[in-house]
């Protein structure tokens, strides 16, 4: 068998070599070269060495002519199938060879030819194959060229290649082309290219071997160029967009410009899935390198980085998210770092918290290295990455917010963040102060080791004097107060350290609301209203006193050495007051239903220590208790603001106040700790400033009262007071300082029975000399002062040390004064006078009182009302124990009252009561209100209450609202003092008075509709406001008429009750509530009725019935989150009644009432009535009456973003959640009551409600989002302004065109919430919801008549396609159709929207839906009545060009050839844009000639038209294409036929080119014209025609061609005359 096998290869050797010739060696080649190879699979050993032998001959031949050609295809054949049963590789590599030396002897279209055998199955093939095989397909593909676009050819140029049944090879040639062109041959001219791995930026070291066989000489420079522009050729057309994405995102870096320009035109062609794994993965290992494969270069880095901010799986792929960010952000080019910070942006939006917290780190520690070494604090480029470095900053933020466990692994960055928020460039600040910002939510979660590094951080930041430090103050309190509880020492430290005096307003304005609990609460917690009693929580609790004070005198230590005067004033000022406040809050836990924490927090404070005899009192207990059992606390805190208090600074007052107040309220045992500074306050009341010799004085007066050891200390203190005061060379702030200590001093003492004979005879000397004063001194100081001592040395009862003569002096002085200059002081003075006379002569002052009924300062009659408490009630009235500053003292101790004059003042009072003359009765009320206030528990005024409540039901009648409101107050105090009998009469006596028609000579006639306030003054056209009917009304519901007196004594307006005089005249106490609450307890049915009214009038339009059912809620409601709670479906329900109710005021109040119930509920509380509660509110919003409109638009304002809470879509709402509440309230909102509704402001009010849903719905919306892009596409025409229509309408009246109209509108239409929103709904598009749109949006389409609703529907069909491809893919051409129907709108606008948006859909459409569109088109162009329809055609035709150019050049065969007849046009606009499209779609005449046929075909037709334009424009191009090409037409005869046929009739402007067109035709046509005689005739018939026609013009130009072809055909010239 080898014999012969042997034989036969011999006897092929044998025959090639003796051919003598090459083309005898060719022939032999053909036929035996193939199956020569074929022996190389022999088994037989020397067989397969013979062949190999031969090969080397046949080596040496071909080698020396290179004009022999090889047998490539049936080598390739052979190649692919060897069909023998052994290992045939060794078969193989000599195929292999051979074709490789045949492919370079083939003629460059036969080598073209040969690619797709080439590349068939090449995935399938062993490494080694493939390596040859590639490498001769990189050889051949420069000769290749793609079909023509449009063509059958590159319709099936997939199939022709085999990628249609075997992707692989698709994907193998897309990989190693993608490594071709990053290949870089310049490693082969490195030093050391001998010994390193070969390799470059992209291609690992086994893929540059591939490529190159580690060979330089594989590729020149020049065609490695070549092949990689044949690659891009070759990828653009016969792959896919996602396999040649690779190969045209590998060319963006080519050092050849035209490469990387041509990669860049590419790839905005191409749509790739960003969250396919794939894709994401393999640019990760492109830009980062993997398994030895270097980075890719920069530019293409910087191009990945851009491509994976587009998707969410790249930002949630790690380790690869974080080690190309660590890369790309220490890069030393500009771009890359900007587009590695934008990255980072990407990856903390989209990144989930998993993926996230374990790189966040890291990430934060990356962009503050790229911070640090761009200069800081100052950017080194000066200016040149500004941007990106205040990206920087806020992504920093943006990390470590997005959870406590990302944000405490990084706190050591936020000291860096406050000192590049101090010393940053001042436009780089807003960044870091955002990023600093961003975090404050999330600090409350943090843990406790994190909250004490940010104590320390606050602290110092607080504490730096650096001129920048303001900047960085403002975050640190905000960081103070969000993280740390209220209780926290430190923080309420770096607050008072805020209010300094020198920092910026906004510091201090900050740090305020850092020490006041209710502020803090907001901070805390803004969405949530509350009342003062929700501060129970353990984070709002006050911090303890003595750690509070502690901690402050520490850091006073550490920076001032406890030299007090080192510490600012403003800090000390700050810190005692918060200290006291501290102080006198904890005095008030032991009376739990004391509660003021709200707006009015301080002053509210403050007020309740000076006339609330509960917060009185339980601030003395707690101040006992305290020192008893801390007295080293309360005696630094008293030492602290003593020593401030007497350095006498600027602004220190509040501190001697502060102390003076402890003292007057402290035990005696820590009054007489301060005895030892008697000395210094001594000398503080002989003080320049006038406030500090009166808190000196007054102190002295607390101080010097204790049992002292020996009267000399007496004598030595008092002898000097009264030699200043009796000198006449006594400097005037010693003598003040010593009228005003004498008369605390001496009252004093008087109280506490110290006034020894020995110092009687001065106490006299005393009074005279302050006689003397208060008559003739003229410095009004000194007699001011003056009567102070008279006030205080009466009210303690040493005016039983004058006789009864000095009295009378000295109050006819004090009347005659008080006449004078009604001063309150010397009303004061004049009551106290008064306390220990006789009663005679206290009637006789009384009387003296009400003489003074005249004077119209309410403050006044208020204090003529304390005047006639000290008279008659004297130390048993409660003004006077409330002004009680020595405490310790046995009720014995003090003088008795003086309580029987009481009776018959009051009889007077009563009887005066009665006038008729209103300046009598105005003060005779405030008198009674003053006695009842502070005498009413007297046995004299309790047997006169009835008396009294007639007096006060007479005094409700009166039109003065002064009046009216003390007599509301007086009735509360009356009913308060009664027994139960007596309050069952007075409630029946008080509803006889308001019901009866009968009228008391004593009461006269109080009804339900007695006025509050002056007639018109609250006049509203559908009736007066101003009654009492709300009150009873609101009694009357409750079923408890009783409540009248509750409630009246709350309902006041007048701003003087709020004032310092008007706060003594409050119910009972200022902070205490009232019984009321014990009464709903008790009665929960009666709590169940009145709550929701009450809840409701709480909100009524006058103000001051506002704050009279205000007033009446606090005192009647104690818990109020609870009682809401409770009470919540009845407050509701009565709310949602009471808005459909006649009365307007009630529509108005139920509106606000309702905003403010729904602002603090759960919304899922109140879920069920959701329907009903937006039905009426967009009934309010239609309401008649424009108050109530307003405020049912703020009602609806909250409500809209209620809802959209409740359908957001996060961590802490479900998804069911959302699509519950859309299934409710969608149909509403887009229903009658909605969108639909008639009323403006409704249809207003449900749009923006709409469009808040649409942006933070997410997929719960997508059951609704056909209906909703249905009606959002109608509002846009509904909702635009009538005056733009009337513009439109009437724009030549004002100088306007409609285009730029149009263009105003539509840039309104881009900038429009409401596209933004049909573009949020169209991005959350899925299969099922597209079905469902298909039909709706069709009817917009269709029937919408506004611009803005048109072009914003074409908008949204182009937004689907970019953006939903594969879901709008089966409808396309259904809104390929609907887009035609609107091409023959009249607004121009309209019509190139549609254009443009049927171009896009073309992308998808099937190719007879395209056809349909560009017939339509052609029809238009060429049927057209006017201009303006040829420019519609040229406007679809651009489109479809330019948006869905591959499916234009697969049908370019229909549309070119039309296109090249319109470029022709005589309209120059219509010219332009279709010459435009032949330049974009076409490489020059070579498409002349490959449409030349289907240009002769749509010519031949057109100029059969009606139109005369057409057929001109119809012969012109087909003489232009003749000129061009029309010598190599497949049918000549046929062109000749159609341009005689355009020749015949009437000359026109133009017609002359087709009669030369013939010319050069028939010049170029010699052989056809020659065998055609009849042909020759007809065209000589056709010039000679020509040229007689009657235009001269028009012959002159014809002639010439008429003589030219006579001489090319030897033809006589006819005579034109015949």
């Amino acid at each position: 068998m080898a014999s012969a096998e042997l034989a036969l290869v011999n006897k092929v050797e044998m025959r090639i070599a003796l051919a003598s010739t090459d083309a005898k060696l060719e022939s032999l080649l053909r036929v035996y070269l193939a199956p020569l190879l074929l022996k190389l699979a022999s088994p037989h050993e020397a067989v397969r060495n013979k062949v190999v032998s031969i090969c080397s001959h046949i080596n040496a031949r071909i080698s020396s002519s290179s004009a022999i050609s090889l047998p490539v295809e049936s080598l390739l054949a052979q190649f692919r199938s060897p069909n023998v049963d052994v290992d045939s590789t060794l078969l193989r590599n000599f195929c292999l060879i051979y074709i490789r030396k045949g492919i370079t002897r083939m003629d460059p279209q036969k080598q073209a030819d040969l690619l797709p055998e080439l590349v068939k199955n090449i995935s399938t093939l062993e490494p080694s194959f493939q390596k040859a095989l590639f490498g001769i397909i990189l050889s051949v593909i420069p000769q290749w060229q793609p079909p023509d676009r449009g063509s059958k050819a590159e319709d099936d140029l997939r199939s022709v290649f085999g990628f249609d049944t075997s992707p692989a090879d698709a994907k193998f040639l897309s990989l190693h082309f993608t490594s071709t062109i990053l290949l870089d041959l310049s490693v082969f001219e490195a030093e050391d290219a001998d010994q390193t791995v070969l390799r470059c930026p992209g291609v690992s070291p086994a893929e540059f071997e591939f490529l190159t066989l580690n060979s330089k000489s594989t590729f020149t420079n020049a065609s490695l160029t070549k092949i990689k522009k044949s690659i891009l050729i070759f990828s653009s057309s016969a792959l896919t967009d996602q396999e040649r994405f690779w190969p045209i995102l590998a060319g963006y870096s080519d050092k050849v410009s035209e490469i990387a320009q041509e990669s860049k035109d590419l790839f905005k062609k191409i749509v790739v899935d960003y969250e396919d794994e794939e894709v994401v993965n393999t640019l990760y290992d492109m830009a980062l390198g993997k398994n030895g494969v270097l980075p890719v270069n920069y530019l293409i880095r910087i191009h990945i980085l851009q491509l994976l901010c587009k998707s969410s799986r790249a930002a949630n792929t790690v380790p690869q998210m974080m080690n190309l960010i660590t890369k790309s952000i220490d890069a030393s080019l500009p771009k890359e770092r900007a587009a590695s910070i934008e990255f980072v942006t990407w990856v903390t939006k989209m990144a989930s918290n998993n993926t996230l917290e374990p790189y966040a780190s890291s990430l934060i520690q990356n962009l503050r290295t790229w911070i640090e070494a761009s200069g800081w604090p100052i950017a080194n480029n000066g200016g040149q990455d500004k941007n990106l470095r205040g990206f920087a900053y806020e992504t920093i933020g943006s990390l470590m917010k997005r959870s406590p466990q990302i944000a405490e692994q990084n706190l050591t960055l936020l000291p860096f963040l406050f000192d590049s928020l101090s010393r940053e460039d001042p436009m780089m600040r807003s960044s870091v102060h955002e990023s600093l910002s961003t975090l404050i939510p999330i600090l409350p979660r943090l843990s406790s080791s994190a909250h004490q590094f940010i104590k320390d951080l606050v602290l110092g930041q607080m504490k730096s004097s650096s001129s920048a430090a303001s900047n960085s103050q403002y975050l640190a309190l905000r960081y103070a107060i969000s993280a740390l509880s209220f209780s926290d020492v430190l923080a309420r430290y770096v607050c008072l350290l805020g209010l300094d005096a020198d920092n910026r307003s906004d510091v201090i304005a900050e740090a305020q609301k850092g020490l006041n609990p209710y502020w803090f609460r907001r901070l805390h917690r803004p969405e949530f209203k509350f009342g003062a009693e929700d501060f129970s929580g353990p984070e709002y609790a006050f911090p303890d006193f003595d750690e509070m004070l502690q901690y402050i005198r520490r850091m006073w230590e550490s920076e001032s050495q406890v030299d007090i005067n080192a510490v600012s004033p403003s800090l000390l000022v700050s810190s005692m007051k918060f200290l006291r406040q501290i102080l006198i809050m904890k005095a008030f836990e032991k009376r739990p239903k004391i509660s003021i924490i709200d707006d009015g927090w301080d002053h509210k404070l403050d007020e309740a220590v000076i006339y609330d005899t509960n917060a009185r009192s339980s601030v003395i207990e707690h101040l006992q208790d305290f020192w008893f059992s801390n007295p080293d606390s309360l005696s630094l805190f008293l030492a602290t603001a003593f020593t401030g208090f007497s350095t006498q600074k600027p602004g220190v007052l509040p501190l001697g106040e502060i102390w003076l107040e402890i003292l007057s309220l402290g035990p005696a045992s820590m009054v007489s700790s301060m005895i030892s500074q008697i000395s210094i306050i001594e000398n503080l009341a002989y003080s320049h400033n006038a406030e500090t010799r009166l808190v000196a004085g007054h102190a002295l007066g607390i101080i010097y009262s204790p049992n002292l050891e020996t009267e000399d200390v007496h004598d030595s203190l008092i002898s000097r007071l009264m030699d200043s005061v009796k000198s006449d060379s006594t400097a005037f702030p010693r003598l003040h300082g010593s009228i005003a200590t004498l008369g605390y001093v001496f009252g004093r003492l008087k109280l506490r029975g110290l006034l020894s004979d020995k110092l009687l005879p001065l106490v006299e000397e005393f009074w005279t000399i302050l006689m003397v004063n208060i008559e003739s001194q003229s410095i009004s100081a000194l007699k001011d002062v003056s009567i102070l001592a008279i006030l205080q040395l009466g009210i303690y009862g040493a005016s039983s040390y004058c006789s009864q003569d000095q009295i009378t002096n000295i109050s006819e002085i004090l009347m005659k004064n008080i006449k004078q200059t009604n001063s309150e002081k010397s009303m004061q003075a004049y009551g106290a006078l008064y306390i220990s006379a006789s009663n005679e002569a206290k009637t006789k002052a009384a009387e003296e009182i009400f003489t003074l009924h005249d004077v119209k300062q309410v403050e006044f009659l208020m204090t003529s009302g304390e005047a006639l408490a000290y008279i008659t009630g004297g130390w048993d009235s409660t003004i006077l124990r409330q002004s009680l500053d020595i405490q310790g003292l046995n009720s014995s101790e003090l003088l008795s009252g003086a309580d029987v004059i009481l009776g018959p003042i009051l009889d007077r009072i009563l009887e005066l009561a009665q006038s008729t003359k209103p300046s009598l009765k105005k003060a005779s009320c405030i008198w009674l209100l003053s006695l009842v206030q502070f005498c009413g528990h007297l046995p004299p005024a309790t047997k006169r209450l009835e008396l009294i409540h007639f007096a006060f039901v007479g005094f409700l009648g009166d039109r003065d609202e002064i009046v009216q409101e003390s007599a509301s107050r007086g009735l509360g105090l009356v009913y308060e003092q009664g027994d139960k009998a007596l309050k069952e009469d007075l409630v029946r006596s008080l509803v006889q008075s308001f019901t009866s028609d009968s009228r008391t000579s004593a009461t006269g006639r109080v009804s339900a509709e007695t006025q509050l306030f002056e007639p018109g003054l609250l006049n509203t056209g559908e009736g007066s406001v101003s009654t009492y009917k709300d009150i009873m009304s609101l009694a009357a519901e409750a079923g408890d008429p009783s409540l009248i007196y509750r409630f009246m004594s709350l309902a006041s307006s007048s701003a003087i009750w709020s004032t310092r005089k008007g706060a003594a005249f409050g119910l009972g106490s200022i902070l205490t509530k009232t019984s009321l609450g014990d009464i709903i307890d008790s009665n929960p049915k009666l709590g169940k009725t009145l709550i929701p009214k009450l809840y409701r009038y709480r909100f009524d339009p006058n103000l001051a019935v506002q704050q009279s059912m205000k007033d009446i809620w606090n005192a009647l409601v104690l818990d109020s989150s609870t009682i809401v709670e409770a009470h919540f479906d009845d407050i509701l329900s009565e709310l949602l009644k009471r808005m459909g109710d006649k009365e307007w005021r009630v529509r108005q109040a139920s509106c606000a009432a309702l905003q403010d119930l729904l602002d603090t509920a759960d919304a899922n509380v109140y879920q069920g009535s959701i329907e009903q509660i937006w039905f009426m509110s967009f009934r309010a919003l239609d309401d008649i009456k424009e108050s109530v409109r307003v405020q049912a638009i703020s009602l609806c304002r909250g409500l809209s973003n209620s809802l959209v809470r409740m359908v957001e879509v996060d961590a802490e709402s479900s998804l069911h959640n959302s699509e519950t509440s859309l299934q409710e309230l969608l149909p509403f909102l887009l229903g009658n009551s909605g969108l639909q509704s008639q009323a403006k402001e409704v249809q207003g009010f449900a749009l923006e409600t709409l469009l808040k849903l649409v942006q933070k719905g997410g997929t719960g919306l997508r059951p609704f989002i056909p209906t909703l892009i249905e009606e959002l596409l109608g509002l846009l025409s509904t909702m635009e302004p009538q005056a733009v229509n009337y513009i439109a309408l009437n724009a030549d009246k004002y100088g306007l065109t409609s285009d730029a109209i149009d263009a105003t509108r539509l840039a309104g239409i881009r900038a429009s919430p409401m596209m933004d929103a049909i573009e949020k709904c169209v991005d959350l598009l899925d299969d099922a919801t597209m079905k469902n749109l298909v039909p709706k949006l069709q009817t917009v389409i269709r029937k919408s008549v506004g611009l803005p609703s048109k072009v914003a529907s074409s908008r949204v069909l182009v937004t689907m396609v970019v953006r939903h491809f594969d879901l709008i893919r089966p409808y396309s051409g259904r809104f390929i159709k609907s887009c035609m129907t609107q091409l023959g709108d009249r607004n121009d606008t309209v019509v190139n929207s549609y254009a443009s948006a049927a171009g896009y859909l073309c992308r998808l459409g099937t190719n007879d839906r395209v056809l349909e569109l560009v017939t339509y088109a052609q029809k238009l162009y060429f049927e057209g009545e006017d201009e303006r329809a040829r420019l519609i055609s040229g406007s679809i035709i651009n489109a479809l060009s330019k948006h869905a150019s591959d499916k234009f050049m697969s049908l370019a065969s229909s549309i070119l050839p039309f296109v090249y007849i319109a470029k022709h046009d005589n309209e120059k606009a219509v010219k332009e844009i279709f010459e435009a499209v032949w330049i974009e779609n076409t490489g020059g005449s070579g498409a002349i000639k490959l449409y030349f046929g289907e240009i002769m075909d749509v010519v031949d037709s057109q100029l059969e038209s009606q139109r005369w334009t057409v057929r001109q424009n119809a012969s012109l191009s087909l003489a232009d294409a003749s000129n061009l090409a029309g010598s190599e037409a497949n049918e000549v005869g046929r062109l000749f036929t159609i341009l005689i046929k355009a020749c015949l009739g009437k000359s026109w402007e133009g017609k002359d080119k087709v009669v030369e067109a013939l010319c050069i035709l028939s010049e170029k046509s010699k052989e056809i014209i020659n065998r055609d005689v009849t042909l020759r005739d007809k065209l000589y018939k056709v010039f000679v025609t020509e040229a007689k026609r009657n235009n001269v013009d028009y012959r002159k130009k014809v002639v010439k061609y008429l003589e030219k072809f006579c001489s090319i055909y030897a033809l006589p010239v006819p005579s034109l005359e015949d």
